[in-house]
């Protein structure tokens, strides 16, 4: 009878992993359990039977395995005991674990663990970075333990194929990499943009009736300029959605973008009309007026309320005061344009602006998320402004520069978050009140080709949660 790896797993790793990662990460230890036993063990040993399918990919494990020789497994709980570095050393590790077992399908299979556990992306993300490491350990253990080379690996990771696939939820499939996780998140993909077309179909026809019945009867050139038109328009009212989604994070600055959208609208107008001389392109121009100053207004309007919103959710999370914490605030000596002091600002200047808020003396060591010397003070007042308003959430966003790999760009930034997060929890903050996401080189603050600014770009920002 062939072993089992997942039982091993699940008698040797999962407990002591979900109670030391609910903990660290502020979600339910049960949901952290069906994660890694139906989802993430299941799809990373299926991705390890991928690639030792074949005599290169297991002599590529084995020399792998010397790296893992499962002494991580000893001391599942004082690892999580140790402190946010031990935690971002582990999933430093795993992300290079990841990449060699899953490839560039590890997006897909987030978003998969996230919906069949009910779990936030990034706690997935996290999850999947904390098991690799384990999985490589208990199977490198075995395989020294009982002298495996590389045909003896190939042989029990096949013998693994009936387990895997009894393990994983109906409908997913876990073997050839993760192939069946792939497949489902590109129909989820399709259905999306075929529904896009369609709003986007709509709205469009919707601007060329306005425009259409303007201009009546108006020779080719005529139909051109409204077709050209009720395009413009079209994609000006579609723009004022993207762009209020995201007027939190830019500021307010929606106008000043869509204003050369409809000056260019006006022009295309008035320069077709005057090529062909025909009139009814000048009540078309008036119609085309008309759709631009209500789509302005409405973007104004959109702006106005998300602005408001923002002020609202700032009031929230500032509105319980914890006296005793307040009253220890007193006594911090704030850095010149720390982000402690750009929060206290923000608080006694009555919430105004736009609540992103950056560390500016926060320092990480070259490639790693290991914080450097006493940097880590500003994550610490930060933990005690959190201390005096016990309602205020926060999300911790990590960036890079665009030097190197971007996904690894975009791990090493979400695993230096997780290790700011991992600082405000030794701090006393509950894991639940910080959320982290690593953009990698995602919008840069400064220019990628000189050194200044590559060092605005490799940061990290906070902003207000919900």
């Amino acid at each position: 009878m062939s072993i089992n790896l997942l039982d091993m797993l699940k008698d040797q790793v999962t407990g002591s992993l979900a109670k030391g990662a609910a903990g660290f990460l502020g979600e339910p230890e049960s949901g952290i359990t069906k994660a890694l036993g139906e989802g993430i063990f299941p799809t990373l040993l299926g991705g390890m039977m991928d690639k030792g399918g074949t005599e290169e990919g297991a002599t590529s494990l084995l020399n792998a395995f010397k790296d893992h020789d499962g002494g991580i497994l000893d001391n599942i709980g004082g690892l999580f005991g140790g402190g946010s570095d031990a935690v971002a050393g582990l999933m430093n590790n795993g992300s290079g674990i990841l990449s060699m077992l899953l490839g560039n399908r590890v997006g897909g299979i987030v978003d998969m663990v996230a919906k069949l556990a009910g779990l936030k992306g990034s706690t997935s993300s996290s999850l999947l970075k904390m098991a690799a490491p384990m999985l490589m350990g208990m199977v490198g253990r075995y395989v020294r333990k009982n002298g495996l080379g590389v045909s003896g690996l190939m042989d029990m990771l096949s013998s693994q194929k009936d387990h895997v696939q009894a393990a994983a939820p109906s409908g997913w499939n876990p073997l050839s990499a993760a192939a069946g996780l792939v497949g489902g998140a590109a129909s989820a993909v399709t259905e999306a943009a075929e529904n896009v077309a369609d709003a986007g179909k709509k709205v469009v026809t919707g601007a060329a009736d306005v425009v259409g019945d303007a201009a009546g009867a108006t020779v080719d050139a005529g139909k051109k300029v409204v077709s050209g038109a009720a395009d413009l328009a079209g994609k000006g009212v579609d723009a004022v959605g993207e762009v209020g989604g995201a007027a939190v994070k830019t500021g307010g600055s929606m106008l000043r973008w869509l204003l050369p959208l409809f000056l260019l609208l006006m022009a295309a107008a008035y320069f077709f009309g005057f090529k062909t001389g025909c009139g009814a392109v000048d009540n078309t121009v008036a119609k085309a007026n008309d759709v631009t100053e209500n789509v302005v207004s409405t973007g104004a309007d959109v702006v106005g309320d998300v602005a408001e919103g923002a002020m609202d959710l700032a009031k929230g999370a500032f509105g319980a005061v914890n006296e005793a914490g307040k009253k220890a605030l007193d006594g911090v000596q704030w850095a010149a344009g720390s982000a402690g002091s750009q929060i206290m600002d923000f608080v006694n200047g009555g919430f105004k602006g736009e609540g992103r808020f950056r560390f500016n003396n926060l320092n990480f060591e070259t490639g790693s998320a290991r914080i450097s010397g006493d940097t880590g003070v500003e994550v610490d007042n930060i933990a005690k402004i959190m201390a005096a308003y016990p309602d205020l959430k926060i999300n911790v966003e990590g960036y890079t520069d665009s030097t190197g790999d971007a996904a690894k760009n975009k791990q090493l930034s979400e695993a230096r978050a997780q290790a700011v997060k991992g600082r405000l929890i030794a701090a006393g903050v509950a894991g639940g009140r910080v959320n982290t996401q690593g953009f990698g080189a995602d919008n840069p603050i400064g220019d990628n080709a000189t050194e200044e600014g590559r060092a605005q770009n490799r940061r990290i920002e906070i902003t207000i949660g919900k």
